[in-house]
């Protein structure tokens, strides 16, 4: 009998620190290792920088696609670039060029 009230006696003093390291330890691991942890937080990083890269290329084509709608507004189209549609479109050529078709993408 005393042997067993020692052992509880001793055990229940280990028990609280040893859960507490236990919990410890797992939040721990979770901070630096988990799904939202350091680790993740530097590759969340770079993802986040290289589409930052890939919207500002988009912006910058999408600019530029209004851009040559704009010129071809049907108020006051670009004399140049109706050219060169209709060039592209059509395959003509002036004289001394040489029109050679594109593959589509």
């Amino acid at each position: 009998m005393t042997l067993r009230r020692r052992f509880s006696r001793e055990f229940g003093g280990i028990a609280v620190p040893a859960i507490c390291c236990a919990v410890s330890l797992y939040f721990g691991y979770a901070g630096i290792f988990g799904e939202r942890g350091l680790m993740a937080w530097s590759q969340t990083r770079g993802d986040l920088a290289a589409a930052k890269g890939s919207l500002a290329e988009l912006k910058a084509k999408r600019e530029a696609l209004e851009h040559r709608i704009a010129l071809l507004d049907g108020r006051a189209i670009d004399a140049d670039l109706l050219e060169e549609v209709a060039r592209s479109l059509l395959l003509e050529s002036g004289r001394g060029e040489v029109a050679i078709p594109r593959e589509k993408r």
